[in-house]
């Protein structure tokens, strides 16, 4: 199996990152599924890249990894939001990342995507 050369490699690199870092990044963990496609279509007609998690534990775990720019909580089978946003706080990885509590039905707020875009 031929590997791709050195230098090809970080210009795809380059390429892949700085693609990436001109959408910011959000992380919609939800399981209600009339909600998400919505608040999908919302976030990423804001100019969000955007993720899923379903369950809370996969949110802390793709926080962690992914780091998004921003994380919101919807309702979660697993546990609930506050003990979500704790455990996203207390984690030197992901404490710095802004989290928005999403309440069942409601938009996601347009004027916390706005400032974060300013940011």
């Amino acid at each position: 199996m031929s590997e791709m050369p050195t230098k090809a490699r970080r210009v795809v690199r380059k390429r892949t990152v700085s693609m990436m870092a001109s959408a910011l990044h959000a992380l919609l963990a939800d399981a209600e599924a009339p909600n998400l496609k919505d608040r999908v279509a919302e976030l990423a007609a804001a100019g969000f890249r955007v993720s899923l998690a379903r369950t809370a534990f996969e949110a802390i775990v793709k926080a962690s990894c992914q780091v998004p720019d921003l994380i919101l909580l919807g309702g979660l089978p697993d546990m609930d939001a506050a003990e979500a946003t704790q455990l996203l706080t207390t984690c030197p990885v992901t404490a710095h990342i802004p989290i928005i509590h999403l309440a069942p039905g409601r938009r996601v707020p347009s004027r916390a995507l706005l400032q974060l875009r300013r940011a």
